[in-house]
C-alpha cells in the first residue's frame, strides 16, 4: 500500500497482527501502569464521592431540597466512566486527560464541602440538606467521604499530568511529540472562549431562595469557605482551558477540556435542578452560563479536526504567534470592558424591608455604616482603559510583539481595583442584612477572570516568541541595574504603605490590616517586582516593554486617592502615592536607559 495510515492512538502492525486477507489491523498501545493506578484512584474517589451524601453529610440533619441522589451518583461516576471508555478504545492519552481535567476543580470543591464541618447553617447546598431551624449541625461521615473523593481525584490526576504516566521512550510517550499545531490552537482558541463563558457562569449565584434557613449566598458575601472555593473553581475552570489548549498534543487536551467540563457539570448542575425544581427557589439564568460553557468545552472536545487539518497545511510559527496575540487581545479588551462596566454599575444596593417606615431609611443606611454612593470602584475606569488599549495594539500585526511584554504585566491593573472594590462589597455586605452585591461585583469578577486568561495567552504567545529567536547569549546592562533597583525599592513602599490618610480611616495593608484589598497589592508588588527582574534580562524592547507596562501598574495604584478619595472624609495622600510617582519615574527613566545603553554581550567561558 502506498498511502500512509495514520491514526491518533494506534500503530500499525503487520505479520502477527495482520488479518487473514493481508489487512493491516491496529495495534493497541500499551497503556503505562501508572495510567492503571491512577483510574483506580479515580474510580475510588468516585466511589466515595457517589456514597458521602447516602451516608449524610450532617449527623441528623433533615433531607434534601429534593431526590438528588441518583443525580449526584451520576456525576460521580461519570468522568471515571469516560476514562476508563477511553482506555478500552486504545486511547491512554485521552483517558489521562479526562483524569487531569477533572483534578483540577477537586480542591475547589473540597472547600465547599468542608463547609459542612466549619458552619453548615450557611453552606446552602439545597442537594444534599436544608436545615429546619437554628440549632448547630455536626459534620456528618458523608462530609469527609467527600473531601476525601476530592483529594483522590486530585491525586488521580497529578499522577498522570505528565506524560499520562508513561515512561520516556514508550510509545505512549511518543504520542507527546507528535504535535499538530493547528489542533492545538483550535482548542485553545474554542476552549478560552467556552471556557470563560463557564467562568463567568461559576461566579454567579444558582438560585434565589424564599427560605429563611437556605440561604442564596454568592461569592462577596458568603462564608470565607464558601468564598474561597468558588473562586478556585471559577480559576481552576479556565486555567485548565489554558492547559488543554497548550497540552504537548491534543490527544492530552481534548481529554483535558471534557475532564474540566463534567468537573463544572458536577458543581452548577444540582443547584440549578433545585432552583427548577423546588417551590422556593428562584433559578438566576446567569448561572447557566456555566453550564452552556461545560457543554461547549465538550463540543470543542469531541469535534473531529482532521477535516480542518486536511484543508490547509500547518501555518508557520510566525503566523501561530500572530493567532495567539489576536486571542490575547480580544481578552484583554473583554477584560477593560467588563472592568469599565464594573465602574459604570453599582457595587451595592441597599434593600430596606418593607416594614421599616421611609423616614428611617437614612437612619439604617448610617447604622449600616455604608455610604449608598461608593466610590470604591472607581479605580476599574483607567485600569479597564489601559488594558483595552493594549488590547487593541495587540490586534495590530505589525506591533503586536511590540506591545505584547506591556500587556503581560499591565493586566494586573484590573485585579489591583477589581479587589479594592470588591473589599467595599464585602465590607458592606458584611455590616448588614440590608444591603446586597450590585451588578457592578459580577463585572468586577469577570474582568479579573478575563484579565487572567489574557494575561496566560499573552504569556504564551512570548513562548512562541522566545522559540524563534537565540537567547544562547544572555546580555547584560551594569547601567540599567542602578534605575531598575530603585524602582523595585520605591515599589516595596508603593504598595506597602498607605496611599490615603483621612480620619476614622484605616487603609488595606500588606503588613497590617490585611484584607480583600490586600490581595490586588500583593499581586501589584510581585508582578512589578518580577517584570523589573525580567527586564534586566531581556532584549532592549522587550525589557522597556515590561518596564512601560509595570508603570502603567502602579499608574493605576497612584490615582486611588484622586479617583476614590471621596469615599472618605477629609482624605489627603500618604507616602504610598509619592512612592508610587517615585516608582513610575524610576521605572520610565530604566525603559528609555533600556533603548539607549546597549547592553555588552555574555562572555562565553
Amino acid at each position: 500500500m502506498n498511502s500512509r495510515i495514520r491514526s491518533s492512538d494506534t500503530r500499525v502492525g503487520t505479520g502477527p497482527t495482520a488479518g487473514e486477507t493481508g489487512d493491516l489491523v491496529p495495534e493497541r498501545l500499551e497503556v503505562p501502569a501508572l495510567l492503571k493506578v491512577a483510574v483506580v484512584v479515580a474510580a475510588a474517589g468516585a466511589a466515595l464521592l457517589a456514597i458521602g451524601p447516602g451516608v449524610g453529610v450532617l449527623q441528623g440533619a433533615p433531607p434534601a431540597a429534593y431526590g438528588s441522589g441518583p443525580l449526584l451518583i451520576v456525576l460521580a461516576v461519570v468522568p471515571v466512566l469516560v476514562a476508563i471508555g477511553l482506555l478500552i478504545a486504545g486511547k491512554p492519552v485521552g483517558s489521562a486527560g479526562v483524569l487531569v481535567g477533572a483534578a483540577f476543580l477537586a480542591p475547589g470543591r473540597a472547600l465547599l464541602d468542608l463547609q459542612f464541618a466549619a458552619d453548615a447553617l450557611v453552606a446552602s447546598r439545597p442537594e444534599l440538606v436544608v436545615p429546619t431551624d437554628l440549632a448547630p449541625l455536626a459534620a456528618g461521615a458523608g462530609t469527609w467521604l467527600l473531601v476525601a473523593g476530592h483529594v483522590l481525584t486530585l491525586v488521580a490526576g497529578a499522577m498522570v499530568i505528565v506524560r499520562a504516566g508513561a515512561q520516556p521512550g514508550t510509545p505512549v510517550a511518543a504520542e507527546f511529540e507528535d504535535s499538530e499545531p493547528e489542533s492545538r490552537k483550535r482548542l485553545l482558541g474554542w476552549g478560552l472562549l467556552f471556557g470563560g463563558l463557564a467562568t463567568i457562569g461559576l461566579l454567579m449565584p444558582p438560585f434565589r431562595s424564599a427560605n429563611a434557613f437556605l440561604l442564596d449566598l454568592d461569592l462577596t458575601n458568603g462564608p470565607g469557605l464558601v468564598m474561597t472555593g468558588g473562586l478556585l473553581i471559577a480559576l481552576a475552570a479556565i486555567l485548565g482551558c489554558v492547559f488543554g489548549g497548550t497540552a504537548r498534543t491534543p490527544k492530552m487536551g481534548r481529554g483535558v477540556l471534557i475532564g474540566v467540563a463534567l468537573a463544572i457539570l458536577a458543581v452548577v448542575l444540582p443547584s440549578q435542578i433545585a432552583a427548577s425544581t423546588v417551590d422556593w427557589l428562584e433559578s438566576d439564568w446567569r448561572s447557566y452560563m456555566a453550564t452552556a460553557g461545560a457543554v461547549g468545552l465538550v463540543g470543542v472536545a469531541v469535534w473531529p479536526s482532521g477535516l480542518a487539518l486536511k484543508r490547509k497545511e500547518s501555518k508557520p510559527l510566525d503566523q501561530s504567534g500572530d493567532r495567539v496575540h489576536m486571542v490575547a487581545g480580544v481578552l484583554a479588551i473583554l477584560a477593560g470592558m467588563a472592568a469599565i462596566l464594573g465602574q459604570a454599575t453599582e457595587l451595592f444596593v441597599v434593600e430596606i424591608p418593607t416594614d421599616v417606615p421611609i423616614n428611617q431609611t437614612d437612619e439604617l443606611i448610617i447604622l449600616s455604616g455604608v455610604r449608598p454612593g461608593s466610590f470604591a470602584n472607581r479605580l476599574l475606569l483607567p485600569a479597564g482603559i489601559l488594558v483595552i488599549l493594549l488590547g487593541v495594539l495587540l490586534l495590530i500585526k505589525p506591533i503586536a510583539r511590540i506591545f505584547r511584554p506591556m500587556l503581560s504585566v499591565a493586566w494586573v491593573g484590573v485585579p489591583l481595583a477589581g479587589f479594592l472594590a470588591l473589599d467595599a462589597v464585602v465590607t458592606a455586605t458584611s455590616t448588614s442584612g440590608a444591603i446586597r452585591a450590585g451588578a457592578s461585583t459580577w463585572w468586577t469578577l469577570a474582568a479579573v477572570v478575563l484579565a487572567v486568561a489574557a494575561a496566560i495567552t499573552a504569556g504564551a504567545a512570548g513562548a512562541i516568541e522566545r522559540d524563534d529567536v537565540d537567547l544562547t547569549d544572555r546580555s547584560s546592562n551594569i547601567i540599567l541595574m542602578a534605575p531598575i533597583a530603585a524602582a523595585m525599592l520605591f515599589a516595596v513602599g508603593a504598595f506597602g504603605l498607605p496611599t490615603m490618610r483621612a480620619d476614622q480611616y484605616v487603609a488595606p495593608g500588606i503588613w497590617s490590616n490585611f484584607r480583600v484589598a490586600s490581595w490586588g497589592l500583593v499581586v501589584a508588588l510581585l508582578a512589578v517586582l518580577v517584570a523589573a527582574v525580567v527586564a534586566a534580562r531581556s532584549r532592549p524592547a522587550r525589557g522597556a516593554a515590561l518596564m512601560f507596562g509595570a508603570a502603567g501598574v502602579v499608574a493605576v495604584h497612584a490615582l486611588e486617592v484622586p479617583m476614590t478619595g471621596a469615599r472618605a472624609e477629609g482624605s489627603a495622600a500618604a507616602a504610598g502615592t509619592w512612592l508610587a510617582l517615585a516608582t513610575i519615574a524610576a521605572l520610565v527613566i530604566s525603559a528609555f536607559v533600556a533603548l539607549a545603553v546597549r547592553p555588552e554581550p555574555a562572555r562565553r567561558r
